[in-house]
């Protein structure tokens, strides 16, 4: 009857090749290592997608109240000129 260890090397098989054993351990704890961390970049990914999303929503909303103020300041400039213009006649 076998009994069911959570450690993935039975104490048996660690006493005969420790160095093998640790090794195997070792090399599952950096593959769950890299699964994790690999699922945390693709989160802040997703997440940096959203946002960039957002600020280039916001960018072209500035943009376009520029260009409108710009318009104002530029009709505002020529209209004092002409004012200007009109009290040296």
């Amino acid at each position: 009857m076998k009994k069911a260890t959570p450690l993935p090397v039975t104490f048996d098989q660690f006493s005969k090749n420790p160095v093998a054993a640790v090794a195997f351990c070792m090399l599952l704890a950096v593959s769950y290592l890299y699964w994790d961390i690999k699922t945390s970049y693709e989160a802040q990914i997703k997440d940096a997608r959203i946002e960039i999303a957002a600020l280039n929503k916001k960018m072209d909303r500035m943009n376009y109240a520029l260009k409108r103020s710009d318009s104002a300041l530029a009709a505002a400039i020529t209209e004092l000129r002409l004012i200007n213009a009109v009290k040296k006649l």
